[in-house]
């Protein structure tokens, strides 16, 4: 009896500490959400994407179909976003990587104020091209729903893939797709 006493606690902190560790592993596989609103479909694998227009750190306008002729990877995030995080500083070191070629990196900020974005990108050190859509136009013009997703982007402006949620940017697998798309 008082062996079945003492079980029970423990089953019960097991039980919960499981729970804890599945609800938090999905989050960090499954990405995150803020702001449910019903969104547009939004841009689909083998569509054109959606030429948009917006300003980066700097002021400057940069508009997407300027990089026609190029593969870009069109990543959205947030600061607020741990897996954003993490993607952001990836995402960094493929920009530096001289072993991709001929991709243009552009990480969209959604909802996010230049002060918000600007203090992130100073700790993380950050000098990918970094563009604000503040009032989440181009977030909806895309479907984005679930941060970090990543499109990628051919020369000729169609949509080749997307990604959902948290990748390693920079492993060698990555980096063959980031290669050989584009060239079929």
């Amino acid at each position: 009896m008082v062996s079945r006493i003492r079980t029970l606690p423990i089953l019960s902190i097991a039980t919960i500490l499981c729970v804890l560790a599945l609800v938090g592993s999905s989050l960090c596989f499954s990405g995150c959400r803020r702001n449910e609103a019903l969104y547009e479909p939004g841009a689909m694998v083998g569509e054109l994407a959606p030429d948009v227009s917006l300003v980066d750190m700097a002021g400057r306008q940069v508009v997407l179909s300027q990089f026609r002729g190029q593969k870009v990877l069109l990543a959205f995030w947030a600061s607020w976003c741990p897996p954003c995080q993490t993607e952001m500083s990836s995402l960094q070191r493929l920009h530096d990587n001289p072993a991709v070629g001929n991709l243009k990196i552009l990480a969209v900020n959604v909802g996010e104020s230049k002060e918000q974005i600007a203090s992130f990108v100073a700790r993380q050190q950050l000098s990918l091209p970094i563009l604000i859509d503040a009032e989440g136009i181009v977030q909806k013009r895309y479907g984005v729903n679930q941060l970090p997703i990543v499109f990628l982007v051919d020369g000729q402006g169609i949509i080749v893939a997307r990604h959902f949620g948290l990748r390693d940017w920079n492993s060698r697998d990555v980096i063959t797709e980031l290669n050989q798309f584009g060239r079929e």
